[in-house]
Order: C-alpha cells, then sequence, then structure tokens
C-alpha cells in the first residue's frame, strides 16, 4: 500500500504542491527513473544523479537528495512513474501485508495516531479513516496561535455553509473554501501533514485544521472538542502591549500592502486578494477587531474591483491599501499608552461597556451595502442627556445569513422590538452596551423603557432640546476630522430646514441633488447617486415634495470618502396635522404616487436644460489643490503599473513639487518627497505619500454650502 497513494494524485492535486510548469519538466524526465528499493516504508528511486524518497505519509513527506528546498522534478518524475508502473504498487503491498499485523499495535501507541495501519486503511472507507484523526493531537502538533486561528476559520464555515463545501470521494476529501481558488484535498492514508493545499505556508495548518474540525462537526461532533478557552473567547489582555505574534503579523501586513503595489494594483491576482480575507480571520483570532474590520474592508474593495464594478477604482483601493500601512505603524507605536492602544485596537462586542441612556429619539434609519458585501439596518437616535446623536446597527457580513433581509431586520428589529415601533417611541436603555460615545450594541441583553411618542413632540421641542443642526455654518464642527486615523465619530446628522426643494438630476456627476435652506437662508446640496440602492429614495423624496408634505428635518449620512463631502438622505421628518413623524425613505411609501422614475428623470433633464441652473458658489482650486492633484497622478500611475524606479521625468516633477510645497509652508511635504526618494523602496514610499497627502486634503473639505443671495 506504500505506493497506492501516490496513484491517486491527478495533476490538479499535484499541482496544489509544487506548479504547472514543474509537472510539465518533470514527464520529460521519465526515461530518467529507476527504481532501486521498496520496501514496507518507502520507495527508492534514482532520477538523473539524485536519490528521491516515496514514504508512506504522501508527496509532502517525499525527499530528494537536489537542492531544491521543496518539491522538485525528481520527485514528481518518480511519481508519474509509478502511476505508470502500478504493478510495483501490488508487489509492495504484498511486502506490507506480511508486516501489517506486527506493526498495528505499534501504530496506534505513536504520537502521531492520525497514521493508519496498512489493514485499516484496506478495511475502512475514507470518511471512516479521517475520523479516527485525534483533536488534542492536532492540536499539539500545530500550536496554539495556529488553533486558536483555527477556531476562527471553523466558527465561519459553521455560520455560512457556503464558505466550505465538502465532497466526499472513494479516495480523498475535497474542501471547497473561500479560502481558495482551488479545492484542498485530503488523502486520509497520508494523514493530516500529507492535506494538499495551494495557501501561503504560514496559513496551511490552520486552515486544513478547520477543514479537518468542519468534517467532524458534520459527521461526528462527539467526538472533536476544542478547549474552553477558546469556547468562552473570553481571553482579553490586559496589559496595552502586543504580544510576538501580534507584532509578526503587523510585519506580515505591511510586507503584503507593499507587494500589491509592487504587483500593480491594475494587475490583481485573485490568489492574492483571497489571502486578505483568510488574514481578516487571522487578526479576529488575536483579538484585533479594528484591524479585522479594515481587512475586511480592502478585501471587499479589491473583489468588486476583479469583478470590474465600476464604482471601485484603482485610486480608491492605493488609498485604502495606504491607510491600512499607516494604521499598522501607529498600532505598533501605540504600546503603553492606554487610550490610544484601545482606540486602534477597536472593541469587539463581548467588550463592549454597560451603560444606561435617559432619553433617546428616534430621528430615522437607513438600511445599507458596503464595498464588502455586508448589509444592516442602522438606526440614529438623539441623546437627549448627552446632546448628540447615538447609532444602533444591525448587520450580517457578506452572505453570512441567507435569512437576514431587508424586509426580515425590520420586523424582528433591534432589541427585541420591530423598527416601526423604534420609529415612533421615544425610550430610555436599560443594561445596554455601548462600544464609543457614539455606538450602541444590538445585544439582545439590552432592556428599554417606552417614554413617550415620538408624535408628541413639536418643532419647538426641537428648537428647545438642540436636536439636529439649523444653522449649516455649524455643520463644520460635526465634520473636521480629530486626527489621521480617526474618522469623524458622527455618521449621521439631523438637518432641520426651513424650505426643502425637489431632487434635479446632475448629469456631469451622475446623481441627482437637493437643495435645503437653513434659517439664514443659505442653501446646502444633498445628494443622492444614481445607483439601484438609491432609486426608491430619489422617488419617495420627490414624491413627498410634488404632494407638498411638509418636511422640516432630513437624517443625512456624511460621506467623507472624497474631499468633496456629500450629504445623502435617509430619512425625513413630517409635520402633519400638527404632529411629527418620521418617514423612512427606505422603509416607508408615500400615501399617493404621481409619477415613475422614468419620468422623474425625464421631466428633470428637461428643467436643466431649460433653466441651466448653475448654483452660486462654484469649486474653487487652489494653488495646493492643483499641485496636491498633479502630485497624486504621478503615485498613482507608479501604484497602478507596480514599476519600481521613478523615470527621470517623474522625479523631476516630485523634487518641483516638493519646492513649491515648500515656497506654500509645507516642510513636511516637502521633507517627505525629498527623503523617500532617496530611499530603495518605492512601493512603501508611495504608501506613506499617499496617505500623507490624503491627510492634506481631508484639512480642506469642502462642503455643498451656497452662499445666501
Amino acid at each position: 500500500m506504500i505506493g497506492q497513494i501516490y496513484l491517486h494524485y491527478d495533476e490538479d492535486s499535484l499541482a496544489l504542491h509544487s506548479n504547472a510548469g514543474l509537472i510539465r519538466r518533470a514527464k520529460k524526465s521519465l526515461d530518467d527513473v529507476q527504481l532501486l528499493e521498496e520496501n514496507s516504508q518507502a520507495l527508492h528511486f534514482k532520477v538523473e544523479e539524485f536519490e528521491v524518497v516515496l514514504p508512506a505519509q504522501g508527496i509532502t513527506a517525499a525527499q530528494c537528495t537536489c537542492p531544491a528546498q521543496s518539491c522538485c522534478k525528481h520527485i514528481l518524475s518518480s511519481i508519474f512513474w509509478l502511476q505508470q508502473n502500478p504493478n510495483v504498487t501490488a508487489h509492495t503491498d504484498n511486502v506490507v501485508s506480511e508486516h501489517s499485523q506486527s506493526q498495528q499495535q505499534e501504530n496506534q501507541s505513536t504520537e502521531n495516531p492520525d497514521q493508519n495501519s496498512t489493514e485499516q486503511v484496506s478495511n475502512a472507507s475514507t470518511l471512516d479513516i479521517a475520523l479516527e484523526l485525534k483533536d488534542t493531537v492536532l492540536f499539539k502538533k500545530i500550536g496554539k496561535a495556529q488553533t486558536r486561528f483555527a477556531f476562527e476559520v471553523w466558527q465561519n464555515f459553521c455560520e455560512n455553509t457556503e464558505n466550505c463545501q465538502i465532497d466526499i470521494l472513494p479516495e480523498k476529501i475535497s474542501f471547497k473554501t473561500t479560502l481558495s481558488e482551488h479545492a484542498i484535498l485530503f488523502f486520509p492514508q497520508t494523514g493530516f501533514e500529507g492535506i494538499l493545499s495551494d495557501l501561503a505556508e504560514n496559513k496551511k495548518k490552520a486552515v486544513h485544521l478547520a477543514c479537518i474540525a468542519y468534517l467532524f462537526h458534520l459527521h461526528a461532533p462527539e467526538q472533536w472538542q476544542w478547549s474552553e478557552d477558546l469556547q468562552q473567547q473570553q481571553t482579553v489582555d490586559h496589559a496595552h502591549v502586543l504580544n510576538s505574534e501580534d507584532l509578526a503579523f503587523i510585519a506580515e501586513l505591511q510586507q503584503i500592502c507593499q507587494h500589491f503595489i509592487q504587483q500593480g494594483l491594475s494587475h490583481l491576482a485573485k490568489e492574492s486578494v483571497l489571502s486578505l480575507h483568510i488574514l481578516n480571520m487571522q487578526a479576529r483570532a488575536q483579538n484585533l477587531p479594528r484591524l479585522a474590520a479594515q481587512l475586511r474592508q480592502v478585501y471587499g474593495s479589491m473583489r468588486q474591483f476583479l469583478e470590474d464594478d465600476i464604482q471601485v477604482d484603482e485610486q480608491y483601493i492605493f488609498s485604502q491599501l495606504a491607510y491600512l500601512n499607516a494604521y499598522l505603524v501607529a498600532l505598533k507605536n501605540s504600546q503603553n499608552q492606554a487610550e490610544t492602544f484601545t482606540r486602534l485596537k477597536g472593541t469587539v462586542q463581548r467588550d463592549y461597556q454597560a451603560q444606561s441612556t435617559e432619553r433617546l429619539i428616534p430621528l430615522g434609519c437607513e438600511w445599507w451595502q458596503t464595498d464588502s458585501g455586508a448589509h444592516g439596518l442602522t438606526i440614529t437616535f438623539w441623546d437627549a442627556e448627552q446632546q448628540h446623536t447615538r447609532e444602533v446597527t444591525q448587520a450580517r457580513a457578506n452572505h453570512l445569513d441567507s435569512t437576514f433581509s431587508k424586509d426580515s431586520v425590520a420586523q424582528s428589529g433591534i432589541w427585541g422590538t420591530s423598527l416601526d415601533y423604534l420609529l415612533k417611541h421615544q425610550i430610555q436603555l436599560t443594561h445596554s452596551k455601548a462600544n464609543s460615545a457614539v455606538n450602541l450594541s444590538a445585544s439582545v441583553d439590552t432592556r428599554f423603557t417606552q417614554l413617550d411618542m415620538f408624535k408628541s413632540l413639536s418643532l419647538d421641542d426641537l428648537e428647545q432640546m438642540n436636536i439636529g443642526i439649523n444653522r449649516w455654518a455649524d455643520l463644520h464642527a460635526w465634520i473636521q476630522p480629530e486626527s489621521s486615523l480617526e474618522q469623524n465619530p458622527y455618521r449621521y446628522l439631523l438637518l432641520r430646514h426651513q424650505q426643502i426643494f425637489a431632487p434635479e438630476l446632475n448629469e456631469h456627476e451622475q446623481c441627482f441633488e437637493c437643495r435645503i435652506q437653513d434659517s439664514e437662508a443659505r442653501s446646502v446640496k444633498l445628494t443622492l447617486p444614481i445607483e439601484i440602492e438609491y432609486q426608491v429614495r430619489i422617488k419617495h423624496l420627490t414624491t413627498l415634495i410634488q404632494q407638498n408634505e411638509k418636511i422640516v428635518a432630513t437624517l443625512v449620512r456624511l460621506d467623507t470618502k472624497q474631499q468633496n463631502i456629500q450629504l445623502i438622505p435617509c430619512s425625513v421628518i413630517l409635520q402633519r396635522h400638527e404632529q411629527l413623524e418620521i418617514f423612512s425613505l427606505d422603509y416607508h411609501y408615500p400615501r399617493h404616487k404621481k409619477s415613475s422614475l422614468g419620468e422623474l428623470i425625464t421631466g428633470r433633464i428637461e428643467k436643466l436644460l431649460q433653466q441651466k441652473k448653475q448654483w452660486q458658489t462654484q469649486p474653487h482650486y487652489a494653488a495646493l489643490d492643483i499641485v496636491t492633484q498633479q502630485t497624486q497622478s504621478v503615485l498613482e500611475f507608479y501604484a497602478n503599473t507596480g514599476r519600481a524606479v521613478l523615470d527621470p521625468e517623474d522625479k523631476l516633477k516630485l523634487q518641483q513639487a516638493a519646492q513649491l510645497y515648500q515656497d506654500l509652508g509645507l516642510d513636511i511635504l516637502q521633507r517627505s518627497l525629498q527623503t523617500a526618494m532617496q530611499t530603495e523602496s518605492l512601493a512603501a514610499a508611495l504608501l506613506k505619500w499617499r496617505h500623507l497627502f490624503l491627510q492634506i486634503q481631508r484639512l480642506s473639505y469642502r462642503l455643498p454650502i451656497e452662499n445666501s443671495i
């Protein structure tokens, strides 16, 4: 049976341990293969001037005397020769059978009980052999860190069966996962060490263990037991430091960021992008939730880019990688700084702080979907005591829960009650949890008390309690960034306006624009992109305005991805019969519909052509804006193409730009350009430059505000 396992390897299986080019060269060397010796332990070959040993453990344990570090063409040639001469395995089987009885008891008592005796192999099915593996032995074999990572991957498989599909064949077990383009192949006769995959070497053992654990989960759950500390997942490190595993992981991610730039963002490889999905789970396993979230965002954007999504381009991915690289540096340097370290590390739901709120007034909600495919419902409240907005979100990752949808979450709601109830009542929370001053947990353990109906409020109440903003000049204070790594904590704002105008089509920007005026007759522009998820909002908002509904306030989401901030409407507050009510542009429907979306677009285009309406405040680009855009275009070219050295002309352009920055008083930009141009790693310099220029742009955010006439 020693040679039998090698007869089961097809070219796809061998390619997982080598590559297609090596396989082609190995086939050309079949005439150079000579069988030297066959015994109960291994087959010995001579290929060219080198000696090859093929043991019972399979190709992963094969050895060759040539200088190659891993699988070589000599090992592959021996396997192909063996497949062309199957009679050798039959003779070897007879040799092995003479020793199987005496070795069976010894094999069962060794430290590798996943290795089965020949008699067991011949009489047991593939699944039965696989289920003879021992969990404790495998945990010890791969170590605590990899076991913790494997547990995170296993949880992902259990939560969504689509992430790991198992196919049990007579000679092997195939695991098709979302972590690799090719299936992971397990030949039970070779044991755990014989599993074949094209995963990165430092991730293989953990993912392989997760696959085996998932196999037990489906077929013999009583035979597999994770350790108690993993099941409880309550290992909290109170010291504000990173351990050696965390530091190694951060260094690995920094190298990966540079690798993407060196590869060229226009030439992303699917295998490299898939590796981010594994790294996300590793970050979660190492209790780095904010890092995990950032990796999910980058993975989602890259996946959309590979799918030719026009909403994601190389520039956006470049910015995300630059931010990730800067975040990794800041996280590493924040050790022993309690407040900064805690903020950068992030908080998982189990670590949310318990608190209570005196009075929460609903402001509206939004159904959203991110670039990574995650989707969910966010409800925004006004905290009457703290005088700022609070958010609570119920969400799922991409395809994580097929029962979770826009309609189902509205029915099940949050905190055990429906969305409709929460939008109609003022409440007080008890036993609630929060991970920041803004974000509340959607934990089912939260309890609330009804205080009053929302419709009991009046416009005067909104004014007296300072709910929302009624002067657009105050918007800057809510949007100004706190640091280069911290986004504004307030994603949603309530704008109380005196007048609102119907949306109009902006063909150049591919969006609908809606103007609202404050108490000082200044106007600000709300934006609704022409995308499928916003079509319902466009139609509902237009219908409400056409029906002369009295809209007194609008809940908007701040989109700060670009230098020009967008205010995207999510819900509105109506005044009907002297009472206020919340109208969700995602969930509610106007009482009467007078026009279709097609009629709306046609009518708005005609109106624009007739009036040629222009905003009074036109975009004005200062000298800093112009030189920054020119510099960014040079950086983006090298990030997209993956070129490793600056051309002389581009180097001269950057030197000239550095002088301009110095003339403008921005010495930090001048020093950064001059210093980084002297370094050997252009990829690392590009990441640093990108993040630095993004922060300069953030300092000059522009709000779509129009001055009064």
